[in-house]
């Protein structure tokens, strides 16, 4: 009787575990199944557009994706740390509208006129859903840091391209073999942008004008009792158009006496 007892003692026991072990397994699965309902928020890239400048004028994009099967519909904070050597400043955006489901090519969000102090070394680092407010599948994978570097004052254009000139003075009707009678002396005036550019010929006609910028520019010659010309023995009053390349360019002018 007694070991019918313990028998049935035992069994109970035993059925009141697998009912505890299923209510159990039953929550666990039911925390699995809220956690794969929620959104998985990322920062997926950092951009600079442009490039990072001195001043007030930078562009920073922050990308923005979601792995998961549900979206938000809610706008989402992210916020922006820049961080320099000895300063450091905060910007805070919004991906409006949310983000929809299974988004992995990145939804930008625009920080604008972001303030770079100095030449040093630029950290960037990006947070979405900074105070956890939107519930998600992983909460602790919002962060996103990278490096970057300055390129120079924000406004300041970029340096022109320019080559050398050498221009060769020489009497028209003499040119023959690559080669011509040389007029030494004369004035060789190259306007670029208002900008004029000059040097004087010397005794092989050849005259050098240094950093002359690309592009469309007006070259004069002159020299008292000289008149420059071009085909057909043509005068050129005002200078001939010439389109400057990026590398040292001949021109060859011709001038007849007066």
């Amino acid at each position: 009787m007694k070991t019918l007892k313990f028998l049935s003692f035992f069994f109970s026991l035993g059925a009141l575990a697998m009912l505890a072990m299923s209510f159990t397994n039953q929550t666990s699965f039911e925390s699995q199944a809220l956690t794969a309902l929620r959104p998985d928020l990322k920062v997926s890239a950092i951009a600079t557009p442009g490039g990072l400048c001195i001043g007030k004028d930078s562009k920073v994009r922050v990308s923005i994706t979601n792995s998961q099967m549900v979206g938000v519909k809610v706008d989402i904070p992210v916020i922006l740390f820049v961080s320099q050597n000895g300063y450091s400043k905060s910007y805070v955006g919004k991906l409006k509208g949310g983000i929809g489901p299974n988004a992995n090519s990145g939804q930008p969000v625009w920080f604008k006129n972001v303030e770079i102090k100095n030449n040093s070394k630029v950290t960037l680092k990006a947070v979405v859903n900074p105070d956890h407010e939107i519930f998600e599948s992983v909460p602790n994978n919002n962060t996103k840091i990278i490096y970057a570097r300055v390129k120079g004052n924000c406004g300041q254009a970029s340096p022109a391209q320019a080559a050398n000139m050498i221009v060769t003075v020489y009497k028209d009707g003499t040119w023959s073999g690559g080669q011509g009678q040389p007029i030494s002396g004369a004035t060789v005036t190259v306007t670029k942008n208002g900008q004029n550019y000059t040097g004087t010929s010397g005794n092989n006609g050849k005259a050098t004008i240094n950093s002359v910028p690309k592009g469309y520019c007006k070259i004069k010659v002159q020299k008292n009792g000289y008149q420059q010309v071009g085909p057909n023995s043509q005068p050129y009053y005002n200078g001939q158009t010439y389109n400057m390349p990026t590398y040292e360019a001949k021109v060859n002018i011709a001038m007849i006496q007066n």
